[in-house]
């Protein structure tokens, strides 16, 4: 698809398609094909420590009964990456509970449960609880990377309940211990079909900086980028550990930084969640590529973020696009700004919106 005709469905597709439905490998030379290739959501993920112990996953399991509870009516899919026993595949009705299968299992046997809500298994859907943690052997060997959680939600959800995503995303940052993490809009792809829908997330994520990118399951891999120690990104919701708090000043320097009307944070008891306005913000470039409300928090928590990323999608197969080396490293600059500019930014800050008690959880910081 050439510019002009890729600027055209961009801007139809958001007239029309606000809800977020893209067809599998639109931008592939093989597609499009018949299936949901990427769905837009408000997602949370959350890099953690200890999948393999009984303890942690217990926390799992708890994280996913808090979230089954609210969207089990939504769940069509369990797909578990290299089982143990059984398929990889679950019509939801028919799966174990998460518990059953995991006692199952040892502490060398991969976690790796996702469940979705698509009408076909293979397609994106808004509503995601996908886990994926480490085995015990690996962690021995010394590796130093992270389990993560991802889930999801559609964007209406968050409207018409503006409270609940964050109480998820702090009750399961308490429950597993978070070492840090992030939550706003995103596009969720296919998990079974990642690699022929990157190229359709590197093009939304060019048009709304707003967005995730890449792949948790991989970022948490990445041993040698210093994702145990480092956030990845800002987000409507960013959470961060103690010694992250501490290597940023301290919670009065993130006062001063991030006033209270417009950020709340939260306790999680590892560290803090820091809320970044009532609502998550989708940042189009044609609009408002760098809202102070993400813009602020970026600058504050720069030291403790990643320094550079070499790719967060696979290789391009026919020249399509993909977040790999230049545009990786746009994607996460994207709300850098020159130290010169703070003070217009914090004054920019003034005409967003502001947090509101129907907005924040009770008992902010």
């Amino acid at each position: 698809m050439d510019k002009a005709a890729l600027d055209a469905f961009m801007v139809n597709w958001i007239k029309t398609h606000g809800h977020g439905i893209l067809p599998g490998a639109m931008l592939m030379k093989h597609g499009p094909e018949n299936y949901i290739g990427a769905t837009l959501a408000v997602r949370g993920t959350l890099y953690f420590r200890g999948a393999y112990t009984d303890g942690v996953r217990e926390a799992i399991c708890t994280c996913f009964d808090q979230y089954e509870a609210i969207v089990k009516e939504h769940l069509t899919w369990l797909w578990r990456e290299e089982p143990t026993e059984g398929p990889n595949r679950f019509a939801y009705p028919k799966a174990k509970p998460m518990r059953e299968m995991l006692a199952r299992m040892d502490e060398n046997d991969h976690v790796g449960f996702a469940y979705t809500g698509g009408e076909k298994s293979c397609d994106a859907s808004p509503w995601l609880f996908w886990v994926s943690g480490l085995r015990a052997w690996e962690i021995k060997k010394g590796r130093n990377a992270l389990d993560s959680l991802q889930f999801s939600v559609p964007r209406q959800f968050v409207e018409q309940h503006p409270t609940a995503f964050q109480a998820l995303f702090v009750a399961f940052a308490r429950l597993l211990k978070a070492e840090h993490g992030h939550a706003g809009f995103a596009f969720n792809l296919s998990i079974v079909r990642k690699r022929a829908n990157e190229s359709t997330e590197a093009v939304m994520v060019s048009k709304m900086a707003g967005l995730d990118a890449g792949s948790a399951v991989l970022v948490g891999r990445y041993d040698d980028i210093g994702i145990a120690d480092h956030i990845k990104t800002v987000g409507w919701l960013t959470a961060i550990n103690t010694g992250m708090v501490d290597a940023v000043g301290g919670i009065p320097a993130l006062r001063s930084e991030l006033p209270r009307d417009w950020f709340a944070k939260y306790d999680y008891g590892n560290g803090i969640v820091i809320q970044a306005g009532p609502a998550p913000e989708i940042a189009s470039v044609e609009v408002d590529p760098r809202p102070a409300m993400y813009v602020l928090p970026n600058m504050a928590l720069q030291a403790i973020r990643i320094a550079r990323i070499d790719s967060l999608h696979s290789g391009s197969v026919d020249g399509e696009p993909r977040l790999a080396g230049a545009a990786a490293e746009r994607w996460l600059t994207r709300f850098d700004i020159p130290d010169s500019e703070l003070l217009a930014y914090k004054a920019k800050l003034l005409t967003e919106p502001r947090l509101t008690p129907e907005t924040t959880l009770p008992g902010a910081l």
